[in-house]
């Protein structure tokens, strides 16, 4: 159990850091006849300019109290889904990171960025391979969890409501703090 814990909180961690990284950086450049180009401007896109994928991650950290809290598999669905759809949110903006950045761009949408200029764009990678593998690490960890979870402790009846708790059995006392 400790290691699918420590499993979501990296995979948590390397999506958020990844998302706020920079998937493409735009920059714009006039070409000044017998003097050569001169550079007008650069702005960056994010993983969260294309998708709240930070947020998303985000949600990740919900486990880590779900697994103390609750039992039984489902618990770990989530963290299967949520992980499955940040490395899909990540390949699919990293493969359209290019294009979005300059439609962007001349459209006036970059701030720092002239529409209408000779436009370069880098697409890095670092920042989508953070995403992915953070993603991975989530879905790894639900996969886990799903296989053998059942068999992991959760709280104890003490911190159940008391709808919640197990009855005692017939013939046994009531605890103290529940009176008549």
């Amino acid at each position: 159990m400790q290691v699918a814990l420590v499993a979501v909180l990296a995979g948590v961690m390397l999506a958020v850091i990844g998302a706020g990284q920079a998937w493409a950086t735009v920059s714009a450049a006039v070409e000044l006849p017998g003097v050569g180009s001169a550079r007008l401007g650069a702005a960056e896109l994010t993983g969260n300019d294309l998708a709240p994928l930070g947020a998303l991650a985000l949600l990740g950290l919900v486990l880590l109290v779900a697994v103390a809290a609750t039992r039984g598999r489902g618990r770990w669905v989530v963290g299967l889904a949520l992980g499955v759809a940040l490395v899909a949110g990540a390949v699919g903006g990293a493969a359209g990171v290019r294009a979005e950045a300059v439609e962007r761009a001349e459209r006036g949408l970059l701030e720092g960025v002239p529409a209408g200029t000779g436009l370069r764009v880098a697409t890095p990678w670092a920042g989508p391979a953070l995403v992915v593998t953070g993603g991975l690490l989530l879905a790894a960890a639900g996969v886990e969890a799903i296989r053998r979870g059942p068999r992991w402790p959760a709280l104890g009846d003490a911190f159940r409501a008391p709808p919640d708790r197990a009855q005692p059995a017939p013939g046994q006392d009531e605890p103290p703090w529940e009176g008549d």
